[in-house]
């Protein structure tokens, strides 16, 4: 089992006037989850830190089992893993795909037209 040990959701940076905002992504769907406010520090290290620490991380699961973080919709919170470690059994309520609400008898997602199947989410690696 290979186990990521990300100190950060996936991100990108923004160049802003005030300073520098982060862009945190969930590691599964690669959805944006979470903008900051510009944020200045001495390196871009610091800055990354206090970006996480202020605001990204409060928006994020950590996988106990492969370590990526993933957004509330793609975190099985029963066993604190994501749905490509351990998929839930019943009918998913969320779009594995962008996060969007489903009602349950939806087979597609009514925002992104992907099929509402967890299968499809990419596997953890072993």
């Amino acid at each position: 089992m290979a186990v990521h040990k990300n100190k950060t959701a996936s991100y990108k940076t923004i160049a802003d006037v005030g300073g520098t905002r982060y862009r945190f992504f969930c590691d599964l769907s690669g959805m944006a989850v979470c903008t900051t406010k510009p944020i200045r520090a001495d390196t871009p290290e610091e800055e990354l830190q206090l970006a996480w620490k202020n605001e990204g991380r409060q928006q994020f699961n950590q996988c106990h089992k492969c370590g990526r973080w993933v957004c509330d919709a793609l975190y099985n919170a029963d066993v604190l893993e994501c749905v490509a470690c351990a998929p839930w059994e019943n009918i998913p309520s969320f779009c594995p795909h962008c996060g969007e609400k489903s009602p349950p008898d939806d087979t597609f997602c009514r925002k992104c037209g992907k099929k509402l199947q967890y299968e499809e989410v990419v596997e953890c690696d072993d």
